[in-house]
């Protein structure tokens, strides 16, 4: 290993594991969906991923939440590169409700003791024609 890569629980790189910052539009009342991937996990499998959205950063109760039991949905592993895929699904009925304006989400995993928020920012929720 040079002096420039880390090992960060077997996993050797000079990566960080810093979250994406992305701004989110959607229709409400409308199906959104998206994917992602997660590298350097060694085939393990997290206890959960979820996807938060508040109306405030500091509010304790969340507007909506979906987790693996829940529109997340693992689609599959590469091993060879230690990719695995997943699919978000965030359902009519979770924003048909609310006001059309700016919230915030956070998208997180959970391996171990390591929670490790993958994508966060503003969900902007706007009125349909």
């Amino acid at each position: 290993m040079s002096n420039n890569e880390l090992n960060y629980g077997g996993y050797v790189g000079g990566y960080f594991f810093n979250p994406i910052r992305r701004d989110i539009s959607m229709i409400k009342g409308d199906t959104m969906s998206f994917g992602f991937q997660v590298q350097g996990l060694e085939g393990q499998d997290p206890e959960g991923v979820e996807l938060i959205c508040k109306k405030t950063l500091e509010d304790e109760s969340s507007l909506f939440e979906i987790s693996l039991a829940d529109n997340i949905d693992k689609r599959s592993y590469d091993e060879e590169a230690d990719i695995i895929t997943y699919t978000v699904r965030i359902p009519p009925r979770l924003t048909e409700d609310l006001d059309a304006g700016r919230y915030f989400y956070d998208l997180k995993t959970y391996v171990d003791t390591d929670v490790i928020s993958l994508m966060i920012g503003r969900i902007n929720i706007e009125e349909g024609c």
